[in-house]
Order: C-alpha cells, then sequence, then structure tokens
C-alpha cells in the first residue's frame, strides 16, 4: 500500500480506539450496563451493529473463496452459518421471547426456564460452558483469517498482523462494553456498505453475463444444487454436494427455531420491546442484504485476475490489492478491519458477559459491587482472546475451523437449544445433559476424526446430544410447576405446553394460541424473503436477469405476507 493507505488506516483505528474512551465512563456504571446498554440502546442501532457484526473479515474472505470456485453454488454452502438464515426466525418471534425474559445473558435465562434450584444451576452452568466455547473458536476463526488478510499489506507475517489487530480490538472493547461495540459498529456499518455498494458497481459495469460464461465452468451462474460434485483438494468434503445443501439447510431451520446465544442474542434481551425486536432484526437482514452482491463482485474481479489469485480464499485481499487504487485500496482495507473487529468485540463482549454474571458473579463473588464486576469483564474479555489466539497458533485454515464450528460444535448444542423452547417436560438436568454431550462429543471429533464430512458431522453429534437429553430428562423429576408456569405466562411459546398452558385462563390462552398460529405462518414467507432479499441483488451484479426476475417475484410475494401475518401485529408492549 501507498502512504496514504496507511494514513487512512491508522486514522480509522485512531478513531475506533477514541470512542471506546468515550463509552467508558457510561459503560462501568454496572454489569447492565457494560453489557447490554442499560436496555435504552435504540433498536436501530441494535440493528446496524447486528450487520455489522456478522459481516466479518474472515468470513467474506471463506465466502468468497466459495463464489469464485462454484459461484451461485457457493451461497448453498453458506446455508451452513453465513447466510445467517436464523435471523428470519428471530425477526418473526425468537426474538420477542427473548426480550420477554428480561435477563442478561442466555446462560441466566436457563434459571428463568429451569427455576433457581439445582437443575437451573446445571442448565446455567452447562450453557456458559457452551457459549464460551463457542466464543473461544470464533476467536481462533478471527485470528486465522484476519492474519492471512493483513499480511498481504502490511510487512509483517500473518501472525504477527493479527495480534496487532486483536490487540487494538480487545482494548476499545474492554473499554466500550456494548455501549463502544454498538457506536463503533455503526461507523463500520457504514463503511462496510459504501464498500459493497462500490465492489458491486464496478463488478456489474465489468464484465457482462456472457464474458462471465466465458470464464467459467458450466453451470458456474446457476445455484441448483447436483448430488455430486468433483471439488478442488482441500475442499473434497464437498464432493457430495446436494447431501451436504440438504443437512445444512436442516441445521439451519432447527437453529433458528432454537436460537444462538452469543452476541446474537444479546442484542434482543437488549431490546425494549416487541416490535423493537422485530424492527432490529428486519433491518439487520436488509443491511446483510449488501453482503451478497459485494462477495459476487469479489468473484467476478478475482476471475479477471486470474492466476493472481494464489488460491480460492485469498481472492478477497488479491482483488483489493491488485484491482483498487491508492488512497480508495487504504479505506477498503479500513472496511475489511472494520468488519473483522466488528465480529470480534460483539463476540468478545458477550463471551465476558457470561464469564462475569454467570460465573464470577454467581459463585465467586455474588457480593462483588460495579466496580468489581466491570473490572472482572475487562479481565474475562482478555482471557478469552488468550486461550484463542493460543489456539488460532496451530489451527491451518479458515475452513478447518469454520466448517467444525458450524457443523460439530454448534450441532452438539443445538438440539437442546431448540427442545428448551417447545417441550415442557425438558429440564435442566436433560438440558444440561444433552448440552455436555454434545460438546463432549463435537471434541472428540475435532481430535480423532477431523476429516470427517460436515453432514456425519452433524449427525453423529447431534445423536449424541440427543440421547444425552432425552435420557437426562426422563430419569430426572420434571421443573417445578410454578416455574413453567411463569415461564409460559411470560414468554408464551408454541409447541407441547399444554399440560402447563391448560392452567391458564381461557382468555389469555385464546390470544396466545391466535400469536402463535400467526407466527408460524409468518415463518413461512420470513425464510423466502430473507434468501430471496439476498439472492436478488446477487444476480443483477452477473447479469443474469431470469433468475433475478424469479427472485425478485419471490421477494415481493413473501414481503406482502410478511407484512399481514407479521408486521402490522407488531406491539409496544415492554420487554420482560
Amino acid at each position: 500500500m501507498q502512504p496514504i493507505d496507511h494514513s487512512i488506516l491508522s486514522l480509522y483505528l485512531i478513531v475506533l480506539l477514541c470512542v471506546g474512551l468515550y463509552f467508558k465512563r457510561k459503560a462501568s456504571r454496572g454489569l447492565n450496563e457494560y453489557f447490554l446498554g442499560g436496555r435504552k440502546i435504540p433498536w436501530w442501532a441494535l440493528g446496524v451493529s447486528g450487520m455489522a457484526s456478522n459481516l466479518d473479515m474472515t468470513g467474506t474472505m471463506l465466502i468468497s473463496s466459495f463464489f469464485y470456485m462454484l459461484g451461485m453454488k457457493g451461497f448453498l454452502i453458506e446455508l451452513r452459518g453465513g447466510v445467517v438464515l436464523v435471523l428470519a426466525f428471530l425477526m418473526v418471534f425468537i426474538g420477542k421471547w427473548h426480550s420477554r425474559s428480561g435477563v442478561l445473558t442466555v446462560a441466566e435465562w436457563m434459571e428463568y426456564r429451569f427455576g433457581k434450584g439445582r437443575q437451573g444451576d446445571m442448565a446455567r452452568l452447562l450453557s456458559t460452558i457452551a457459549i464460551l466455547t463457542g466464543t473461544v473458536g470464533i476467536v481462533v476463526y478471527f485470528f486465522v483469517g484476519t492474519g492471512k488478510f493483513l499480511s498481504i499489506f502490511l510487512p509483517f507475517p500473518p501472525k504477527v498482523c493479527a495480534l496487532i489487530l486483536i490487540a487494538m480490538a480487545s482494548l476499545f472493547t474492554t473499554l466500550g462494553g456494548l455501549y463502544g461495540v454498538v457506536y463503533t459498529e455503526l461507523i463500520q456499518g457504514v463503511l462496510m456498505g459504501f464498500t459493497a455498494i462500490f465492489i458491486s458497481i464496478k463488478a456489474f459495469l465489468s464484465e457482462d453475463f456472457a464474458t462471465i460464461q466465458s470464464m467459467t465452468p458450466a453451470g458456474w451462474s446457476d445455484i441448483a444444487p447436483p448430488w455430486k460434485m468433483q471439488m478442488p483438494s482441500g475442499y473434497e468434503m464437498y464432493n457430495l454436494f446436494g447431501v451436504s445443501v440438504l443437512f445444512f439447510f436442516l441445521k439451519t431451520v432447527i437453529e433458528g427455531l432454537g436460537a444462538p446465544g452469543g452476541y446474537m442474542a444479546q442484542r434482543y434481551f437488549a431490546a425494549k420491546s416487541d416490535r423493537d425486536s422485530g424492527k432490529l432484526s428486519a433491518l439487520w437482514i436488509s443491511l446483510l442484504a449488501f453482503r451478497w452482491p459485494f462477495i459476487m463482485g469479489i468473484a467476478v474481479l478475482g476471475l479477471r485476475l486470474g492466476a493472481r489469485v494464489a488460491e480460492p480464499e485469498m481472492v478477497l485481499p488479491t482483488v483489493l490489492l491488485y484491482g483498487i487504487p491508492a488512497g480508495l485500496k487504504g479505506l477498503m482495507v479500513a472496511v475489511m478491519v472494520a468488519a473483522a473487529m466488528s465480529a470480534f468485540d460483539s463476540t468478545i463482549n458477550a463471551g465476558a458477559s457470561y464469564v462475569v454474571n454467570d460465573i464470577y458473579y454467581k459463585y465467586i463473588n455474588p457480593h462483588a459491587d460495579n466496580r468489581q464486576l466491570v473490572r472482572a469483564g475487562y479481565l474475562s474479555s482478555v482471557l478469552i482472546v488468550v486461550v484463542g489466539v493460543f489456539i488460532g497458533i496451530v489451527t491451518p485454515s479458515i475452513n478447518a475451523i469454520w466448517r467444525w464450528i458450524t457443523m460439530s460444535l454448534v450441532s452438539g448444542m443445538i438440539i437442546p437449544n431448540f427442545v428448551r423452547w417447545y417441550w415442557w417436560r425438558l429440564n435442566g438436568y436433560g438440558y444440561a445433559i444433552g448440552i455436555g454431550a454434545g460438546i463432549s462429543a463435537a471434541v472428540v471429533q475435532r481430535i480423532v476424526a477431523p476429516a470427517m464430512q460436515e453432514w456425519m458431522a452433524f449427525l453423529t453429534v447431534g445423536s449424541v446430544s440427543l440421547l444425552g437429553l432425552i435420557a437426562g430428562t426422563l430419569f430426572t423429576r420434571p421443573t417445578e410447576q410454578n416455574v413453567l408456569e411463569h415461564f409460559y405466562r411470560t414468554t408464551r411459546p408454541m409447541g407441547l405446553w399444554k399440560k402447563i398452558s391448560e392452567k391458564m385462563d381461557v382468555s389469555f390462552l385464546s390470544l396466545v394460541q391466535k400469536e402463535n398460529r400467526r407466527d408460524f405462518t409468518a415463518m413461512f414467507f420470513s425464510v423466502p424473503w430473507q434468501i430471496s432479499l439476498f439472492l436478488t441483488p446477487t444476480y443483477a451484479v452477473i447479469h443474469k436477469w431470469s433468475s433475478f426476475a424469479e427472485c425478485l417475484l419471490v421477494l415481493i410475494v413473501s414481503s406482502a405476507g410478511l407484512y399481514f401475518f407479521w408486521f402490522r401485529h407488531l406491539k409496544d408492549n415492554e420487554a420482560g
């Protein structure tokens, strides 16, 4: 890069540090302020922040590599996690179920669901361990991808580049809490939006559809998945392509119905009402739509560079290095750094909330004052980063860690997280044993059979978790009736709750059933709405107008369905 590029990047990092320092005083008032912004952050800020958290540098590098190799079929591989299809479910009903609880973390939510006795404690502790395991995995993923990217532009080896950025991100994240995270991500979101639009237009103007077809293998612009594909070296696990895609979609639907933890759940715990939960989700999804034409644009521009792209995972930095002029190049690199920091700071802030609220405050120092709790948050953030960096040093590639996180580790938690909402009989013991068995199976799989195909890992780890859940639930006593009744009355979930709902007032139960029927119907519009919203502009980048028109039609119909079955029924009632 030229001196002007380095100056732009340096200025950006200084601005982020200043934002962290500015919010330090406000964030240090207590746990609720530090980790949830006092539940006073506007819905639109939470939505932009969520979008920025999903636009991570490492994930963008990985998904760009799939689009570069496979064209539109790369989108199908990222149904495993990169499409973030869980947002379609969070938008319609899972998000408001979170915000109604009034808790700080998913682990604390376990006591809201299973009570404050031994089974609630077990579920809370195992949930904390599971989420912290995933948090460390994300740090590893961040470390590997960030190092690869920045080493192209800075005169340092990948691990040194990653350490520099992690040190900067850790500093402003630790100082500013969720306030600092959200408001720095507003800045990052604006920069990301500019870059996405610029690259998309540049790719659109650079090649027409016929030229793109001449540069790519047959079927590159088609999204229909064949059952088998001959994948490049290092990606052989996707040779049974159709089977893999089927399991990716199944996994993301179950995950969406059960809802993820970490920074995604944190945004909904911080929401003020049902209406805010829905609106922040809709904005989050809408802004994420810019990611997909950007990724396709990177793939198209990478094709023009030919042999300069040394490996698929390097197509993004190669395009920025050779395809963007000085000055603008520095801004683009700053945007990618912003994307990396957005994912990192949200993950670390959310992970630290579990260490402080669900381990330190719960078990170690229940009488801690606000100053002690915030300091514990600082230390927790540092510990998570140190462990993640240590593991990242020995991790070989982005895809290696991402596929384990999305298809093994998540599979170990996905069944208990799903069942907890929809079956009254699941108790804290069953949840804890299911989560514990799933995490253990995922770790064993990573050590013993790291090359296992993703769909097989999903089945194996998920089955172990399910067996643990069933055994733990049926051989132990149910959750106390008064706890279940409070949970049902405040959350108002759908599913197998007849034994509890029959205790409720008839008029209240009628309203709950009406709401649940409406939400269930809206779900069948929200999923195609999100997918078509992402695909429509992506097809426009490559000038494939027939597919563009088809996706646009689905988008219009699903938008109308969402309006009638979801949006006009949003309420401003206070969460909890």
